[in-house]
């Protein structure tokens, strides 16, 4: 059986290109940025990047939104995204003989969250902390694959259900640039894993259809620094570093999947646009 969507154990390379709006209801303290206590954010982005691992490797595009509300203190988070991956798969053996495949993923992930966002330093520096419920799905797909063994295409489907917390700061350092961090840490429950219209053999194991079990010990976190340039009082360039883990161990009633434990590491870069109104 292939390693899992999870089960990456290397340093995915992501070149990520971002194009992102966010429309905000600002005021300014000499020139730097200051929201007002009422503030709408809206942010969108598409990303663009390369995954690679020891089992298969792709180039992934994603679409990402995001909303925030503002009242004095307290902040309303609602985010959502999709990504896709086209990949070629390397990895199960049958007899010696490693199997390839063309596949693809379906990346799902929808959050609400609710915290606060102080700001100190007369508005310069702002501060969300927050705490989210999420659904993650991730199905990897492989319908017009073919392996050694006589196994045929088949659907893996991840659904991961979790709580998150994040922090986010924004220091204005001069009138036209500010440093942007973000720390956020994911603790899974209730994940399963599903297997789909696979028949034959996949390494020593044979697969059938509709296998499922469940998973443990999901976490996760992910932090990234970035930095924003005002280019006008609206328009900033936006970009940052990012990198990403996740973690899970397969439940020991699996009679398929003999991988005590999977992990995905991801890294990249994100650019793109920012506009306040």
């Amino acid at each position: 059986m292939r390693k899992k969507l999870f089960k990456k154990k290397f340093l995915s390379v992501a070149l990520a290109l971002v194009l992102s709006l966010t429309f905000a209801a600002t005021s300014y303290a000499h020139g730097y940025t200051y929201w007002t206590s009422n503030t709408k954010v809206g942010v969108g982005h598409f990303a663009y990047g390369e995954t690679a691992g020891d089992s298969d490797s792709g180039t992934n595009y994603s679409l990402v939104q995001r909303f925030n509300y503002h009242n004095n203190l307290f902040l309303l988070s609602l985010r959502g995204s999709f990504g896709y991956v086209p990949a070629t798969y390397t990895g199960a053996t049958q007899g010696g003989t490693a199997t390839t495949g063309n596949v693809h993923y379906a990346l799902n992930n929808f959050s609400v969250g609710a915290g606060i966002d102080p700001r100190l330093m007369n508005g310069l520096m702002q501060n969300e902390l927050y705490l989210s419920l999420g659904d993650m799905n991730h199905d990897f797909m492989a319908a017009n694959s073919s392996f050694s063994g006589g196994a045929t295409g088949y659907d893996e489907s991840y659904q991961v259900k979790y709580l998150s917390l994040t922090y986010k700061n924004i220091y204005a350092f001069t009138p036209k640039v500010s440093n942007v961090f973000k720390l956020e840490y994911l603790d899974g429950f209730n994940g399963t894993a599903t297997t789909k219209g696979l028949h034959g053999f996949i390494g020593d194991y044979f697969i059938g259809n509709n296998l499922e079990f469940n998973l443990s010990g999901e976490n996760g976190y992910t932090v990234a620094e970035g930095a924003r340039y005002r280019l006008t009082d609206n328009l900033s360039l936006v970009g940052d570093i990012y990198y990403s883990a996740l973690f899970f161990k397969h439940s020991n009633t699996s009679n398929v999947f003999y991988e005590p434990s999977s992990m995905t590491h991801q890294y990249g870069v994100q650019i793109g646009v920012h506009y306040d109104f």
